[in-house]
């Protein structure tokens, strides 16, 4: 079979009728996403200040590929407004701590490398607290990602979660890398399970809103 024949499956049996149905409708779907990105354009060239707007236009862009103009529209709002299209860490950045526990996150993230969560909670739970650094990470792979996304899942949202010492730089050369044609789900859990664990809601539900667009699946929950 070529590559190309599981594109011709049917795995709900419908009849021709239903089949150019749906066709139908997904042409005029296609039809009405160029007609929003039309007039989205239109607004950000006119330097519209409705973050909506800008956030609405990139989804667009993620969902039908278009991760060059993507892009370009970045450069564009950040000349605008003077910060990155998403802006999704807000902490403070962290000298390391003598008193607390420290935890030292390996250059490359794989299966069983980070720290035992036991430990890490552990930690939190201490009167000093403890830090982890990313400072050394440099890239990651399928299972190092699922095993980071359930330890920020286990981790406390409160303030005795640990302090992160350059994750900024980690978690935005990994949103760069979810927004890419080669993006993964994987990436998305880390990105989702890191916002959760930094109670950054908003960024959450604009992530939520492209995640959708991308994979054509619901977000999970916050």
């Amino acid at each position: 079979m070529r590559s190309t024949d599981i594109f011709n499956l049917d795995f709900t049996a419908p009849g021709p009728s239903a089949t150019l149905e749906l066709q139908n409708r997904l042409s005029e779907a296609r039809i009405k996403v160029k007609e929003a990105i039309k007039l989205l354009e239109g607004a950000v060239a006119l330097d519209c200040r409705e973050e909506e707007a800008w956030r609405l236009l990139v989804s667009l862009y993620v969902g039908t590929d278009q991760i060059k103009t993507l892009n370009e529209l970045e450069s564009r709002h950040e000349k605008l407004f003077g910060a990155p299209m998403f802006a999704i860490t807000h902490q403070r950045r962290f000298e390391r701590d003598a008193q607390r526990k420290l935890f030292d996150i390996p250059a490359r993230v794989t299966r069983g490398v980070l720290p035992p969560v036991e430990d890490l909670l552990a930690a939190c739970a201490a009167p000093q607290g403890a830090m982890m650094d990313f400072s050394r990470v440099r890239g990651a792979d399928p299972g190092g990602l699922q095993d980071l996304a359930a330890l920020f899942n286990r981790l406390p949202r409160d303030h005795t979660r640990p302090l992160m010492l350059a994750i900024e730089r980690f978690i935005n050369g990994l949103q760069k890398a979810a927004f890419s044609p080669s993006g993964t789900p994987g990436m998305w859990e880390v990105l989702f399970a890191y916002l959760r664990l930094t109670d950054n809601e908003p960024a959450f539900e604009t992530l939520a809103v492209t995640y959708v667009s991308k994979f054509g699946a619901p977000a999970p929950p916050y």
